[in-house]
């Protein structure tokens, strides 16, 4: 201890609570340094699920059995809408959380050491495994079923763009015509609305770098887009919109729509439609690359483009359910290539 006085490593004594550290000392702190979205992740994770459990505690009463108690509480009772666990995707969600916070008060001498180092968190690995067992993805003809169920609803638009692109819901609200080229059949995406303490707010960044990116749109849709421009060009509030900042999904004002309605509008148009029941817009876009790998036999980094994924292997690793038809289909086509002539051949020979 005189050592760690010497070298300015003491830690003090402190009555700090959880609450008290998380709320008023980490989040402001974490403001200046990470984004909006990524602060409102850390802020939903710690007031839902931390504070509610543990929030009171003194924080040096996070030791590694009080944290994998914590943990399994959320895994068995953090649902707030449904029913059965909470997935382990979110659960490892809140210790990176947690984990991230408690280096920082290692670091600004409330610990010596990060309890949650040594908590048993749900790994990586089985968080993916479990979700792409939850992955529901409809078929061709029931995307076809249920285009011509929405035909004619103010959403339309919206739900066609993201079934034949695989857009993320903030990427299709962010989407401003400057950002098409409808000539070329092409789409750019520069900007998305994300939801931040309630409110929907527009940030120029979007997920990640591999989030800015330009891809081809289909022709059916195209011609739904002309459509829609030509239809808002007629409509005394939007034209006043400065080119700049008109929306291309938009409500009736030109505002833009709230993510949540979106969501909830389309989850109660799919209970309506009486087709399998899936998550609007993340299933959506699992459908979009189940078909173009699976059926449409397009290349896995073509649709880790499409959809701006980080990586080929993150990819690869999520719809590696379809890729072995194709695997398959690859071998038969080596096969034909190579010694397609020669079986000819032999058949003719024994014959």
């Amino acid at each position: 201890m005189l050592n760690k006085r010497d070298r300015g490593q003491l830690v003090k004594p402190t009555t700090v609570t959880v609450k008290e550290f998380l709320v008023d000392q980490w989040l402001p702190a974490m403001r200046m340094s990470i984004g909006v979205t990524t602060l409102e992740g850390y802020r939903g994770n710690i007031e839902r699920y931390i504070v509610p459990r543990v929030g009171d505690l003194p924080l040096r009463a996070l030791t590694p059995p009080v944290i994998n108690r914590l943990y399994a509480d959320i895994r068995d009772n953090g649902r707030t809408r449904g029913t059965g666990p909470l997935s382990l995707k979110s659960v490892r969600e809140v210790h990176v959380t947690l984990h991230r916070a408690l280096e920082d008060a290692v670091r600004w001498d409330y610990l010596e050491t990060n309890p949650s180092d040594r908590a048993t968190a749900p790994s990586a690995t089985a968080a993916r495994n479990e979700r792409r067992k939850r992955i529901r993805t409809w078929s061709a003809a029931e995307v076809n079923a249920f285009a011509a169920f929405i035909e004619g609803h103010e959403l339309h638009e919206l739900w066609a763009l993201a079934a034949s692109t695989g857009l993320r819901r903030s990427e299709l609200l962010g989407l401003r015509w400057i950002d098409l080229d409808l000539e070329r059949r092409l789409l750019s995406v520069r900007r998305v609305l994300v939801k931040v303490g309630g409110t929907a707010q527009f940030k120029d960044a979007p997920k990640s770098a591999h989030g800015f990116r330009t891809i081809s749109i289909a022709p059916r849709v195209t011609r739904l887009l002309t459509e829609l421009r030509a239809l808002q060009a007629e409509q005394p509030l939007l034209r006043a919109i400065p080119p700049e900042e008109a929306l291309v999904l938009c409500r009736p004002d030109g505002k833009p729509w709230h993510p949540d309605h979106v969501s909830s509008t389309l989850r109660e148009l799919v209970i309506a439609s009486g087709l399998p029941r899936i998550r609007p817009m993340q299933d959506l876009r699992h459908t979009h690359a189940t078909l173009l790998i699976g059926q449409g036999g397009v290349n896995v980094k073509v649709v880790q483009e499409r959809l701006g994924h980080h990586s080929h292997s993150f990819t690869a690793d999520t719809y590696q359910h379809v890729i072995p038809g194709m695997d398959e289909s690859a071998a038969s086509r080596f096969d034909q290539l190579v010694f397609g002539e020669q079986e000819a051949d032999a058949s003719a020979e024994d014959a």
